[in-house]
Parts: C-alpha cells; structure tokens; sequence
C-alpha cells in the first residue's frame, strides 16, 4: 500500500517538476516601433554556474537553426564589456549577433544586439540575462527590448522573436540540467 502511494505521489510530482523547467516567454509589450519580450526559466544550477554555462560555448545551447552559416559551433561570446557575441562563418566572413555592454559574472549579461533578421533594420535591441539565487539554483530571466524603424509589423515581428528566444531559454535550461 505505501508503495502504491510512493508511486501515486511520484506521478503528481512529475508533471510538477518539468513545468518548473520549461521556459515561460511572454511579450510583454509590443508597438509600430518597438517590443520588449521576457522569458524566464528555473535551473537546478546556482547563478555562478549558469552564467558560466551561458557565456563558455553558446555553441552548447544555441540552436543552429538560428545562426547565419547554420553551425552553432561557430559561436563564441565574450563575456567582458565590449566583448562579441559572435559567428565566424564560411569564407573568413563572420557576424556579430551583439556586443557585451554590462558584465558581472552570476548576476547579469547584457548585450547590445539586433538579432537575425533585426540587423538589416535601423532598431536597437539590448538583450539581458539576469541570474537570481533559488534555494534549488537559479532563476533566468532573458529580457530582449528593442525599438526603431521596422521595415515589418514590429507587432507581428514580436510575436517570432519571442518564440525563438523561448526555444534557445530552454535549449540552455536543458543543456545545465545536464551539467548538473
């Protein structure tokens, strides 16, 4: 009997724990000339080792759909003001996804940068990564504003953007659980 209730409770607990998990994304504001999205997630690791695992090798957790050359290992990220999030691509040519504008490693990341399809645009984006301590590791907030001259419906625009940066919020909150 006490096992049939171990089990029933195990059950219950489950779903529970993996919604804890999964990466919850909203556009919190969004106009003709700009947007601001929030993301957040729960990690099993502590602040320290979640920015850690954000900034050595992006190539760990970004999707390679969502670069330029299709090859998340040509990733790097630079944690330090005026560092580069960047892309080498084939033929010697590389992007820069944004540029490290405030750095303080366990606490915050944040990024100038007009993401993809955003760069051929006059928009500015700031793209920020805040670590906060939880007694079972970190909570992860991704926060993306960006505002300017939209060459597409910014409203519409607001709505792929989000769905991308939730993607990679979880494809990085599944890459520290297994650091764990």
């Amino acid at each position: 009997m006490r096992q049939g209730r171990l089990i029933i409770a195990a059950l219950i607990a489950l779903p529970l724990a993996f919604a804890a998990a999964v990466a919850q994304a909203t556009v919190v504001a969004a106009a003709e000339t700009g947007f601001t999205i929030v993301t957040e997630v729960d990690v099993t690791v502590s602040p320290a080792v979640a920015y850690r695992a954000l900034t050595q090798g992006p190539a760990n957790w970004w999707d390679s759909e969502h670069t330029f050359g299709g090859d998340a290992a040509r990733l790097t990220l630079d944690p330090r003001a005026g560092g580069c999030f960047c892309e080498q691509m084939d033929g010697g040519g590389s992007v820069s996804h944004g540029t490290v504008i405030y750095a303080d490693p366990g606490q915050m990341l944040r990024l100038s940068s007009a993401l993809g399809p955003l760069q051929q645009m006059a928009v500015t984006g700031v793209l920020s990564f805040g670590f906060a301590p939880r007694p079972f590791g970190a909570h992860v907030t991704l926060t993306y504003r960006v505002y300017g001259g939209f060459t597409t419906d910014a409203v519409e625009l607001s709505k792929l953007v989000d769905s991308v940066l939730g993607a990679q919020l979880q494809r990085f909150a599944t890459h520290v659980g297994r650091k764990e």
